[in-house]
């Protein structure tokens, strides 16, 4: 931006800007390349070694090609106190050109001195500033509050002027394009319609965080005399870092390939630190299953859920149930 403020400024060697001269009395004009719409733009005008009386410059925009309308006029007078050398300023409105972005309009650029006329084509241009988006983040989820600010300037980096009643910029015209998967904010001024400024968001569904469970019981069998049985539970994030949550617990009996759970063994308890233990009684089975020894040689399962904030993860272990232990 500062490059571009240095481009446009009224030195007559710029780049940015054309200069036409007279060799009578070197009389000069100088302006941008390009006049912006519903923008004021200086236009220099100076006569190079001139004496004598005040010179009164009169300054016109004419409609291109045919110059039978003036867009916008205004008279400067040059004098030995400003070393006849002055500005003026021009303003055209965007009523007048076509909306089509595709289209190249001009204009006449004139500065009428007393007995010599400047004349230079010059192209029109919409852009009317630069309005900044900013959203709160760059990605959101489905459903969630897009929090967005915005401010506009005009070509010479100034603020645009806002609506004291409403606190926003007047000029700015705000719309939402949806697109799967990507978002816009879009804004653009009214009187450059198709000029646009844009800020990008992604929109994604939450992949929940990935952890595995491990069980791992004290003892490879469970006897049918045996008190209890107890099963280690590990739940840990793939990168390796523990687990904090709730695990919830059933044991059961496999039969004839089919699960026959043991409801008095239901068990809700709180995994911390990636750790927690599950418990089996003998009193859980035989509150289903009273026979104890006609289940020798059957096999205990034991399935564990690893509930946290963000999701469940669920753990599996199939184990015998054998003789008494002697």
């Amino acid at each position: 931006m500062f490059v571009k403020l240095i481009n446009r400024s009224l030195i007559v060697l710029s780049t940015s800007q054309f200069s036409v001269f007279s060799p009578l009395c070197s009389k000069v004009m100088s302006a941008p390349n390009l006049l912006r719409v519903e923008t004021t733009e200086n236009i220099f005008v100076e006569c190079q070694d001139c004496t004598g009386g005040d010179i009164r410059v009169q300054i016109n925009v004419m409609n291109h090609p045919t110059k039978i309308e003036v867009l916008d006029s205004t008279s400067v007078t040059l004098t030995r106190q400003n070393n006849y050398q002055m500005f003026g300023q021009v303003k055209i409105s965007a009523a007048t050109f076509s909306k089509d972005p595709r289209v190249k309009q001009h204009v006449y650029l004139q500065a009428q001195f007393d007995d010599q006329l400047l004349e230079k084509v010059v192209l029109v241009s919409f852009q009317s500033g630069h309005i900044f988006i900013q959203t709160d983040k760059t990605l959101y989820t489905p459903d969630s509050r897009v929090v967005y600010r915005m401010f506009a300037v005009t070509p010479q980096m100034e603020p645009v002027e806002r609506d004291p009643r409403t606190r926003f910029e007047n000029t700015i015209d705000i719309e939402i394009v949806v697109i799967p998967g990507l978002w816009k904010v879009v804004a653009r001024f009214y009187n450059n319609q198709q000029q646009r400024f844009s800020a990008d968001f992604e929109v994604k569904e939450y992949v929940l965080p990935s952890f595995e469970v491990k069980l791992k019981p004290q003892v490879p069998v469970f006897y049918v005399d045996s008190s209890d049985l107890t099963v280690e539970i590990r739940a840990t994030y793939l990168l390796g870092e523990a687990v904090d949550g709730t695990g919830y617990v059933v044991f059961g009996l496999m039969q004839d390939g089919q699960k026959k759970g043991f409801p008095a063994s239901i068990q809700r308890l709180p995994v911390q630190l990636g750790e927690g233990r599950a418990v089996l009684k003998r009193e859980h089975i035989t509150q289903t299953f009273p026979n104890i020894q006609e289940l020798v040689g059957d096999s205990i399962f034991v399935s564990v859920s690893v509930l946290t904030e963000n999701g469940k993860r669920p753990g599996r272990l199939l184990m015998q149930l054998n003789e008494t232990n002697r």
